[in-house]
């Protein structure tokens, strides 16, 4: 699997090297958003490391351009912020995962592996499917989500989410089951990951409201998909999708 470390602080950009070489990764690096640019159209790595602060381009804009190039490479975004709204906005624009700091490389080396093995999953899979519930439309081999045929734009992580919420309708999903479907953590890392994901997924899915009763919190456990009258219904997606 081919790794880019991107982040201007050049010793941290060693010790991350090294911790993943010794995890068997291979790994290339870049201090600026250009130089970060370049290496991905060059090595077409699996995963990116990709620092927010950083020279000539930000890695907000660097996100923005792997994602209008290629929407399956994972991201795992660095921040020595802890601003809410820049996480949204990492989340928002395509980002796998966060990481903020100071963190441990034995932290980071774990989101990398769950990243990782969650995208060997997703490759894995059975045939696509599409799931309907009311007028939404998942369509796991386009990968787009219509409502009442008029597209909705979800990061790929909120569409992780809102397939794993529709193959488990009817059923009450912990925090730690959800982490674990979609983002492949364990139940003690993931932060506010959950709730954020799915406060931008109601939105998403419902300007009038109706989306908080599609997605009911169960105070103390976690989530339950409803969906709309009738329930979710799945079927396998055709060889013209």
């Amino acid at each position: 699997m081919k790794l880019l470390v991107v982040d201007d602080d050049r010793d941290l950009v060693e010790l991350l090297d090294y911790a993943l070489r010794r995890e068997g990764y291979e790994t290339s690096r870049a201090f600026d958003g250009e130089a970060a640019l370049e290496a991905i159209a060059r090595d077409r790595p699996d995963l990116v490391i990709l620092d927010i602060n950083l020279p000539k381009l930000a890695g907000f804009v660097v996100l923005e351009r792997i994602r209008h190039i290629d929407e399956h490479t994972a991201v795992l975004l660095l921040s020595a912020r802890q601003d809410e709204s820049d996480v949204l906005r990492g989340l928002q624009l395509g980002a796998d995962d966060y990481l903020t700091k100071p963190f441990r490389p034995k932290e980071l080396v774990a989101r990398v592996k769950a990243i990782l093995r969650r995208a060997a999953k997703t490759r894995g899979r059975p045939a696509p499917a599409v799931y309907r519930t009311g007028d939404v439309v998942l369509d796991e081999a386009t990968h787009q989500v219509r409502a009442a045929d008029v597209p909705i734009h979800l990061s790929p992580t909120e569409f992780k989410l809102l397939r794993h919420f529709m193959a488990n309708a009817g059923r009450v999903l912990t925090q730690e089951e959800i982490l674990e479907g979609v983002w492949g953590y364990d139940a003690d890392v993931g932060g506010d990951l959950v709730k954020l994901n799915v406060s931008r997924l109601r939105r998403k899915l419902g300007a009038d409201g109706n989306a908080r009763d599609v997605i009911q919190t169960v105070p103390g456990v976690g989530y339950l998909f409803r969906g709309t009258e009738g329930g979710v219904t799945r079927e396998e997606a055709g060889p013209s999708r």
